[in-house]
């Protein structure tokens, strides 16, 4: 379980850092063409939007993924042991109901009903692009259920310690 975790991670990792690669080489081509061409490409403004959607979705998953999402642990922390244990595992369980039937269920909704609507420029259908909702709520969903699994098994703590700062 823990190696699929890291490799689903780790996947998501370099995708993540491909797409941010993909958006600085399409920003510098939208400088290069309008500026030194006097054409602006079209394409490259719509493009970068939509690979910024997927791009945050992506990562939005892979920080569900690390436990590097922001989150308020004050209770968790001046809590004892097994009620940290308790919070770890309702706060899992929580987020995974939100990614199930908001992100899941309402984005995949979204992205079917957006399926017939063309983006403006490179006519690629929008339900395309809101696929990145449900795809990142099952990724999110995922990796959830192995933290909390983990956290219920005494494998993974239930809270986060900063690292040492020097």
């Amino acid at each position: 379980m823990l190696l699929f975790k890291r490799g689903l991670e780790r996947t998501l990792l370099v995708l993540i850092c491909t797409l941010l690669v993909i958006m600085v080489c399409l920003m510098l081509w939208q400088v290069f063409t309008r500026y030194v061409l006097a054409t602006p490409a079209l394409f490259t403004e719509e493009t970068l939007r939509f690979t910024m959607i997927w791009m945050a979705l992506l990562g939005t998953a892979y920080c569900f993924g690390t436990r590097k999402h922001l989150s308020l642990e004050l209770l968790v922390h001046v809590s004892p042991p097994g009620v940290q244990k308790a919070l770890g595992i309702f706060n899992g369980l929580v987020t995974i109901a939100f990614a199930g039937f908001v992100m899941l269920m309402g984005g995949w909704q979204a992205s079917q009903s957006a399926m017939t609507q063309l983006s403006p420029i490179m006519q690629l259908s929008m339900g395309l692009i809101y696929l990145a909702v449900p795809v990142s709520a099952g990724l999110i969903i995922a990796l959830q259920a192995i933290n909390t699994f983990l956290i219920a098994t005494g494998r993974a703590s239930p809270v986060d310690l900063p690292e040492e700062t020097f």
